[in-house]
């Protein structure tokens, strides 16, 4: 018996979520045994050449893996057309990094990033050889397989870098847990795939995917200057140093992102396609994913607010201390940008990316504005500028949503609930962090400052969120029945079986919360 769509996303968020929260634990162990053996410069020599690698990932793909997940009639000439497409525009950009390493690194006045972006150049390569079949897998839905990738893959990365960092490789610790990661994502998903590329390359189908893609291009261009923008003014107006300190403030919270909105985010995409001709199922799945990444994202980013001042230098060293205050503002912003993690989703699925492509672009003007004038302030100033950006740009967001797209902005009334919850909780834990556990040594602040956001939020969560409360129940209890009652795969639209499973990308470079 066919499953619905929802309980396929159900399926697909269940996925998602067993895979990335073992994925996020292994990186995070990784992340913290390395973070205490390398300095804030080194951190920020890495993160400056996967800014630049960040950047040409985008334009290898050039939006060819969303053209081929939202296409209604898939055919062997798409398929074929954007692998080679791909994995050529990959292999040129590779090339063209690793000859300019020099006057790249020259740039920045730093030395060292010459050798590390020639290494990480082969990244480009391993990424065009995996993006067209990892697209095919997400258009279908297929989120165990690549699941069980991505969990191989940054386990076996984490591992090398580890043993690396250990044995003082210092940046290059890094540089090798990405190569490895990228690597073993490749080989697994070729030996899993059910597809090989025949040797076709149509030009003009080509010039239609590009068409589409540049589009697409642009908003994700524009994403990029913002996040990868503002890294190098850090590293250009500051020192790879500062650049450090404000990639590991971020990196601790992607690591939340990733196990939360990222996971929703991932079977939204496909899910939101495939209702993209009936928008009042459109606007309840739009709806349905705000509530449901907040459940997380809210609690755990305001947990994080609340506790980095001793969390941080606990958990990564003495030498990330001056982070922690960054780290809190990042964190509220990570927990307001959820009302806006699902628009470009919904932009593509219906085909209207203009309105994007404008709203991106006034975001991107804005922030890199607001670094430029708030660096030589310091990291402080530059974390409150961009909270306050996001304080305004979420509900303009929602307003053209709602005009754009007709979804009302009543649908975000639930994921306010949500909010609204995990704010009675951050305010509980505050004061009894200040008050009651301040002298404790800090392993038990720590555990007993998780044990009273549990304890207020669930009751604070039945109080104010009961309906969605219930409503995510519900989805995993059906999705633990339609288990049990499953008789065949739903089909795809190329004919192919959907079977949930999920996707990570190759090379993830540290980015911050937006």
């Amino acid at each position: 018996m066919a499953r619905s769509l929802r309980l396929q996303a159900a399926s697909g968020v269940m996925w998602s979520a067993a895979q990335m929260w073992l994925v996020r634990a292994t990186a995070a162990g990784a992340f913290i045994v390395i973070s205490r053996q390398l300095q804030p410069s080194e951190f920020g020599l890495v993160a400056l050449a996967m800014s630049v690698i960040a950047v040409l990932q985008l334009l290898s793909d050039s939006g060819m893996a969303t053209y081929l997940i939202r296409t209604a009639d898939l055919d062997e000439k798409h398929r074929s057309t954007a692998f080679w497409t791909t994995l050529l525009l990959a292999v040129v950009l590779a090339g063209a990094l690793a000859a300019l390493a020099g006057p790249v690194a020259g740039l920045f006045d730093e030395p060292g990033l010459a050798p590390v972006l020639v290494w990480l150049s082969a990244g480009l390569v391993l990424t065009g050889l995996g993006s067209v079949p990892t697209a095919l897998m997400r258009r279908e839905m297929r989120f165990k397989s690549l699941a069980i990738r991505g969990t191989i893959a940054t386990m076996v990365g984490s591992v090398v870098a580890i043993v690396l960092a250990l044995a003082g490789a210092g940046v290059w610790a890094l540089v090798a847990q990405n190569l490895v990661r990228a690597g073993i994502s490749v080989v697994i998903t070729w030996s899993v795939v059910r597809w090989f590329p025949r040797f076709v390359l149509d030009r003009a189908e080509a010039r239609t995917m590009l068409s589409f893609g540049s589009k697409l291009l642009g908003v994700d261009l524009l994403l990029q200057a913002r996040t990868r923008g503002e890294e190098f003014v850090l590293a250009g107006m500051g020192s790879s140093a500062l650049l450090g300190l404000w990639s590991v403030a971020n990196r601790l919270v992607k690591i939340i992102q990733e196990t939360g909105s990222s996971v929703v985010n991932t079977v939204a995409t496909p899910a939101f396609a495939r209702l993209q001709d009936d928008l009042p199922r459109l606007h309840r799945a739009y709806e349905s994913a705000l509530y449901t990444a907040g459940l997380v994202m809210f609690p755990a980013m305001l947990f994080l607010a609340v506790t980095s001042p001793y969390l941080v230098p606990f958990l990564l060293g003495a030498q990330w201390a001056p982070t922690a205050g960054v780290a809190q503002i990042i964190a509220v912003t990570a927990a307001l940008g959820v009302f806006s993690q699902f628009d470009r989703a919904v932009f593509v699925a219906v085909g209207k990316l203009r309105p994007e492509v404008v709203m991106v672009t006034g975001i991107v003007v804005t922030q890199l504005v607001l670094v430029v004038v708030l660096v030589p302030h310091g990291l402080t100033w530059v974390a409150l500028g961009l909270l306050a950006r996001t304080l305004v740009s979420v509900p303009v967001r929602q307003l053209v949503i709602q005009r754009t797209v007709g979804i009302p902005v009543r649908s975000t009334v639930k994921a306010l609930r949500v909010l609204a919850a995990a704010l009675v909780m951050a305010g509980a834990l505050w004061a009894v962090d200040t008050w009651l556990l301040a002298g404790l040594d800090t392993w038990a602040r720590i555990l007993l400052a998780a044990v009273v956001a549990v304890v207020v939020y669930v009751p604070a969560l039945l109080l104010l969120a009961r309906p969605v409360f219930s409503r995510v129940l519900g989805d995993v209890r059906s999705l633990r029945g339609g288990r049990r009652g499953r008789s065949a795969p739903v089909p795809a639209p190329d004919g192919g079986p959907v079977d949930p499973e999920d996707v990570v990308e190759p090379i993830s470079p540290s980015g911050g919360a937006r």
